[in-house]
């Protein structure tokens, strides 16, 4: 092992244009002790041809499809550096990024990047939202503890030493979550970058989004029942950062949850009252009771819902501009009003069927 050499590792399936961005931008890289190793799972001959191009570049191919756990574990093996930077085939990573993830890893284990969804389509443009989620949640637990349990391994760095403690990468769908999860038992620092942005792709249609996300359900329903007991005593014993946690991955539920409990004892009572008052009680009909509290229940909905999305408007759109996004209060709303419940039903689906141990169709090998 060289301690100065950083392993880039770049698992592909078929082929990939981003692969081929990314490994001009790496071999220009201020940061020169470097090697990269591009493992291909059933590559296309035109990909391979590209890839000859790129003197530097260690390519290792698979006639079969293995998987990307299997990619990730065997490029390692044959590898060198003591850091080790992770990249998908369908991410663009930012100039610099290997000099820049030295210098800011420090004495951390793992280095997260945050990461900007590539907008191509109305889809991706909700699902970008999704990222800004996921990068406030990770610097909580970056800033409070220097500790992970979940983690978007889309690209990022990990000390050798840290990744051998680990044992490396298990064959599960979630193989990043996991690999975070472990980080945290043992206690390993982990570090959100701010200032290193990897852009990530996005489905362009439903169908694609449905097939990903079922696949992100079905692997953190996996990844639950393998840490089921741990996940329950994270909450128990640190429970300020497992509610902000679950607040910001699903905030249309939660928080709206909480505001209609509010509601309810506001409405709930004001209702009381003005029965109690205002009718006599051998005079109201069932039927119109029954309408009356229907209507109150409804407008208690409403107002959960509705103070919940003017509560989080602001904290998005200072999110975005922060990351140098764009912020549509439109997209914003589309995305509250109704991507957050699709999602949901879906990430409820895709658990409940890992539970069950039925394994979807989602084109997938660990």
């Amino acid at each position: 092992m060289n301690p100065e050499l950083v392993s880039v590792i770049i698992p592909v399936y078929k082929q990939s244009e981003e692969v081929l961005a990314n490994l001009a931008e790496l071999s220009n890289d201020k940061y020169t002790k470097t090697e990269i190793t591009v493992v291909v799972d059933e590559p296309t001959q035109e990909f391979l041809k590209e890839l000859c191009n790129f003197s530097n570049v260690k390519v290792i191919v698979n006639k079969d499809r293995k998987g990307k756990v299997n990619a990730l574990n065997q490029a390692v093996q044959s590898s060198a550096g003591g850091y080790l930077l992770f990249a998908d085939s369908d991410v663009l990573l930012p100039h610099n990024i290997i000099y820049n993830s030295v210098s800011e890893i420090g004495d951390n284990d793992i280095l997260d990047y945050s990461k900007v969804g590539i907008v191509k389509s109305r889809i991706s443009r909700l699902t970008s939202i999704d990222y800004l989620q996921a990068h406030m949640i990770s610097e909580i637990f970056s800033k409070i503890s220097r500790k992970t349990f979940a983690i978007d391994g889309a690209a990022f760095m990990i000390k050798r030493n840290a990744l051998e403690r680990l044992g490396g990468f298990r064959p599960m769908v979630s193989e990043d979550f996991d690999l975070a999860t472990r980080s945290h038992r043992m206690g390993l620092n982990y570090k959100m970058s701010c200032s290193i942005k990897v852009n990530v792709g996005q489905p362009d249609n439903f169908n694609e989004w449905f097939m990903q996300r079922i696949r992100w359900a079905y692997g953190m329903g996996e990844w639950i029942k393998q840490n089921l007991k741990y996940l329950f005593r994270m909450v128990v014993y640190s429970p300020i950062i497992a509610i902000s946690a679950i607040l910001i991955m699903l905030p249309t539920i939660t928080l709206g949850i909480m505001l209609y409990a509010i509601y309810s004892k506001i409405v709930s009572s004001y209702f009381i009252t003005y029965i109690y008052y205002t009718i006599p009680s051998s005079s109201v009909p069932i039927r119109e009771y029954v309408i009356t509290a229907y209507y109150a229940e409804a407008g208690k909905v409403v107002m959960a819902s509705f103070s919940t999305f003017i509560m989080l408007v602001p904290l998005y759109y200072y999110l975005a501009k922060r990351d140098g996004e764009k912020f549509s209060p439109l997209s914003f709303a589309v995305y509250y009003f109704m991507y957050q419940p699709i999602l949901l039903m879906v990430f409820l689906i895709g658990i409940s069927l890992s539970f069950m141990n039925i394994k979807p169709d989602i084109n997938w090998v660990t």
